[in-house]
Parts: C-alpha cells; structure tokens; sequence
C-alpha cells in the first residue's frame, strides 16, 4: 500500500468514527439542569470584608460576595433576604439564594449590633440610633411627616435590640441598650416606655435578653448582670462579677447563663440573683452561651470551646482551637457551629466534641456568629437579641 493511499484511508476512517460518534449523540436526552431549590443555609462573615454562603453540612461554598468593610454584627436572614451591616455604616440586602444584591444604605456609623425584625418594620442599630425600616426598601418605615423613624440612645449601641411583650401591654416592646450606661423600651412607634439607668453603670455592650415577658437581663462593663422589671423599667437584683460582662446572658428555666471577663461563665437564679455555680476558664468570656440537651455551649479568650452541663457546670468536653473565641455559637441539627480569631468555622458534634469536618477557612477573623437558615425557621446564636431556645 503506498503511503498516499494509507493516509487516505486514515482518512476515511476517521470520518466515518465521528459520524458514528454524532449518531450516537442524536440517541442521547438532553443534559438535565440541576433543581434550582433553596436548602439549608449558612452565612458567615468576618473582617476580610467577604460574606461567604455555605452548605451547612458538607461545608461546601454556595456563592460568597464582597462588602465595603468589616463585618461584625450577626447577619439577618429574613423571607429569603440576608442582611449584613459593615462597620462603614452601610446595610446589605442580598438574596439569600444567590447571592445577588438587592439594595443598600448608608447610615454614616458603624453596624455593630445585629439587625432584627418586627413584624414587617426592620430595625436596625447604627452608631447612637436605632432605626426602623421598610424591609424591602430600606427606606424609613415612617412617613416623614408622621413622626421620626429612628431613636437617638445619646450613646454608641454595640448590642442587638429585642423584641418581648410587656405584661398589660397590648403589643410588643422594643428594648435597646447604649454604651452610655442606659436600657430603653420602646414602643413600635419608637417612643420611649421607660429607661433603666442604674447608678453607676457604664457601658452596655451585651444585648438584652426578655423571654418570660416580667423580667429583663443583662450585663455591663461595671461587671454586675442586671434583671429589670419590663412592666416600668426598674430593678429586680443585681449580681456582681469580677471583670466586664460583654456577653449576651440567656435565660432558660431557673438559671440566667453569662460569661465575664473575670474568666467565668455564670450560672445566677433568676429569682433570687443568687449564684447557682460558675465554671473557670483560663480568660475572658464573652462568647455568649447556646443551649442545647441540657448542655451549655461558649468560647473563651483562651483559645478553648466549652461544653459544660447547665445543672452543675461541670465540664462535659472541651475543644482546643488556635486563637481566641468571641464568636457566639449557633447550634443546628445536633451539632454547633462556632468562629474564631484563628479564621477558622468549626463544626462539632454537640454531645462529643468531635470535629465533623475539618474546619473551614473564613479568611478572616469573626468576632460575628454564623446563622442558618432552616427554610421553616433561623438557628441564630444568642447575641442576636431573637435566640429561640
């Protein structure tokens, strides 16, 4: 065969294998795009400026986008929209499903606390004021010539609002807390019930925790926890620590559970004010704690993660990480999920301790918490100022 001939036939063949090839391919169903459903959801942010969208489970990332600044207030996932305050002063709205932005506004302060809803009025703290929003818009919630739509605390506001009802009342309070040493409840209209004021006091930094509707709690950097009457805003007992309470205090049966900076976290009756116990770290607390099977969950200065048991608080487990936790943990499905300063999210199981997966790389130093969203319901930590327990 000469060579001309050879390459012919080479040829031929060649053309007679794709032929058969795009046969083949007529045979074939068309590719079938994947359902676009929302899951379950995790959002986390931190001090790289990114807020990163991960499947709670695999940890896999979901889409992750860029804002203008630092993160340091939980974000708020409400009818599928995520909210995210900067410490630049400006507020997000990003669809929780893709990641695409729908607006944002300027508020000329830095976001610490984290936002939250009432009813359909998003509340928002932002330097000294808090303010009400239209959830869609971002624009204020009250027509200009009605009445203002925010309230000035006359002090920097670095906790979350909450929202509870007052016995007697026919709604709901707002309650608020400033770095000036005040506690305000707000009516929806932001007009003030009552202001606690204790002498004395210096900043309140941890958010205010109202679950039973007559009491209030919270702590201050004169180290003393405060329950207050929310009928009229005055004092029920003070319990005293050694350091700073900067920790979010929960309330759940008899115990008002609360880290201080004297390296301990606090279980206090919250009938009496009387201490129940305490548990020692090697620093200070200001994870606030998370709840769950009887089980108290938090993060120390000390690089460690602590699972301690609400009844006596002796230590059940304990998880070393690689830098400090102020990060408050949000517990999902049996396990909890916490940040810390080493840039890492951990995901542990919440009986044992272990590890799940190997931690997630966050880029960034979180100071803020996860939140999840469960589609039906939000698994939000306690610094929130809306912790379900």
């Amino acid at each position: 065969m000469n060579l001309r001939r050879h390459y012919c036939i080479l040829a031929a063949s060649a053309i007679l294998t794709m032929t058969g090839l795009n046969s083949c391919k007529k045979d074939y169903s068309p590719d079938t795009p994947l359902p676009d459903v929302y899951t379950n959801t995790l959002f986390v942010s931190s001090d790289n400026q990114i807020v990163y969208a991960l499947d709670p489970i695999s940890g896999n990332k979901k889409w992750k986008v860029t804002v203008d600044a630092g993160v340091t207030a939980t974000p708020l996932v409400y009818n599928k929209t995520l909210y995210v305050g900067t410490t630049s002063g400006n507020l997000y709205a990003f669809d929780a499903q893709y990641g695409t932005q729908k607006t944002t506004r300027n508020f000329a302060a830095p976001i610490i606390g984290t936002p939250m809803m009432r009813g359909d009025m998003l509340l928002v703290v932002a330097g000294t004021k808090l303010h009400a929003l239209n959830a869609t818009t971002l624009d204020d919630y009250f027509p200009i010539n009605l009445h203002p739509s925010d309230y000035d605390m006359g002090g920097n506001i670095l906790s979350s609002p909450t929202v509870h009802t007052i016995p007697g009342k026919q709604d709901r309070a707002i309650f608020i807390s400033s770095m000036n040493g005040k506690v305000t409840a707000l009516k929806d209209d932001l007009t003030a019930l009552w202001t606690f004021a204790p002498a004395g006091a210096q900043g309140f930094y941890s958010s205010p925790c109202v679950v039973n509707d007559s009491f209030l709690y919270i702590g201050n950097d004169d180290g003393k926890l405060y329950a207050v009457y929310t009928q009229d805003g005055t004092s029920k007992w003070t319990f005293t620590t050694g350091g700073q309470v900067r920790s979010s205090p929960i309330q759940i049966g008899g115990n008002v559970l609360v880290g201080s900076n004297d390296r301990n976290l606090y279980s206090v009756d919250s009938a009496t004010g009387l201490l129940r116990w305490k548990f020692l770290t090697g620093d200070a607390v200001q994870s606030s704690p998370a709840v769950f099977n009887q089980n108290v969950y938090f993060g120390s200065y000390d690089n460690v993660f602590y699972c301690i048991d609400i009844i006596d608080g002796q230590e059940k487990w304990k998880q070393q990480t690689q830098a400090l936790i102020k990060s408050s943990p949000v517990i999902y499905n049996g396990e909890v999920y916490f940040g810390g300063f080493d840039k890492l999210l951990y995901r542990l199981d919440a009986n044992t301790g272990d590890q799940k997966i190997n931690p997630i790389s966050i880029n960034g130093q979180m100071q803020t918490s996860p939140v999840i969203d469960q589609i039906s319901s939000v698994a939000v930590p306690s610094i929130s100022g809306a912790y379900q327990y």
